[in-house]
């Protein structure tokens, strides 16, 4: 079975001889540190307190502000604010709790696209944070464009420099929008973005809303599983048995009451799968890093890399020359939420 969860964690325990008493008595052994998700974070809160150590009390040494990238020198189980996520990553000077840090990379890319033929071609942010302009020669930042997060490419230009910029659609406007440099997305080559276990005949999807959890099977074998934060609050998953009835490469997600503190614009959410006529879907995330925990408005969250695998997994494919799929009633995959 594929697994895709929170790392795992050795928790050692060993035999101290208490000293002159010659008697053995049982201590449990610090967490073992892994080598974090990326080698770099992004600070999603308005304030990220950097602590001396994984507990809770433990001194404050730095805040960190929001968008701020940081190094991640390891992962490591440490005291849980909440019951469902003990995970901490080491940087700079301490330790940050990753509920709120988004693992990323500085990857720059060479590849540079001039002719775009049409409709355009996919591509992904490669650096934290791309910043795009109206015109490539602007020296307005129009807007920010996370990592992870999925466009299309519709044009080419060279500025006066040099500097090839390409210009978005879809993910953040529905006709030709802004530009970014090409160094900072990566294009997605139809083959990445292939179907998985095509046309098999039972495929669904269960996701568990009490344990957070999302697991694909192909008829009795489950083949692929992992943690997820759904609906809270009013905005509950809700519950019953449904069927994929749109899919789309990317989308910019609108919602929810400035007057009430839960307004959202989330541009370039990747690989949404949606299956129910409330527009509830399967999707990338970077808003937070925290799954396991309910968080959202009615859509099931997963890392941008497993909301891919559920895109290409699930049925029917959507062509790399769309940008969207309207399903046919009753044949898209069965989606069970408990």
């Amino acid at each position: 079975m594929y697994t895709i969860n929170r790392r795992e964690f050795l928790q050692g325990s060993g035999l101290a001889l208490a000293g002159f008493l010659l008697r053995h008595v049982p201590i449990q052994a610090a967490p073992q540190p892994l080598a974090p998700p990326a080698s770099l974070g992004r600070v999603i809160l308005w304030r990220q307190a950097v602590q001396q150590s994984t507990e809770l009390k433990a001194k404050t040494v730095a805040w960190r502000c929001y968008n701020e990238i940081i190094p991640l020198r390891a992962a490591v189980e440490g005291e849980a604010p909440w019951p469902s996520n003990p995970i901490w990553y080491e940087t700079d000077g301490g330790f940050v709790h990753s509920g709120y840090i988004q693992p990323v990379e500085n990857q720059l890319q060479t590849e540079v696209i001039a002719e775009v033929p049409p409709p355009g071609f996919w591509v992904q942010v490669s650096v934290p944070i791309a910043e795009a302009r109206w015109q490539p020669d602007s020296s307005y930042v129009a807007v920010r464009l996370y990592y992870g997060t999925v466009y299309r490419v519709v044009k080419a230009v060279a500025d006066s420099e040099g500097t090839w910029w390409y210009q978005l659609q879809e993910g953040i406007t529905y006709s030709p929008g802004p530009y970014v440099p090409s160094w900072s997305v990566r294009r997605l080559p139809p083959e990445e973005l292939a179907p998985l276990s095509p046309d098999h005949p039972d495929k669904w999807i269960q996701v568990n809303v009490k344990e957070q959890s999302l697991t694909c099977f192909e008829g009795q074998t489950a083949v692929f599983t992992t943690a997820v934060s759904t609906g809270v609050g009013d905005h509950a998953t809700p519950r019953g048995e449904f069927r994929v009835l749109r899919k789309r490469y990317t989308s910019r997600m609108i919602g929810g009451d400035k007057a009430q503190g839960d307004y959202y614009d989330l541009p370039g959410v990747a690989f949404p799968v949606y299956f129910t006529g409330s527009a509830v879907a399967t999707h990338g995330t970077y808003w937070h890093n925290d799954y396991g925990r309910r968080h959202s408005h009615g859509c099931v969250n997963v890392p941008n890399e497993t909301a891919k695998w559920l895109f290409r997994w699930t049925e029917p494919a959507l062509p790399y020359d769309q940008a969207e799929l309207v399903v046919k009633a009753g044949t898209g995959t069965r989606v069970v939420v408990v």
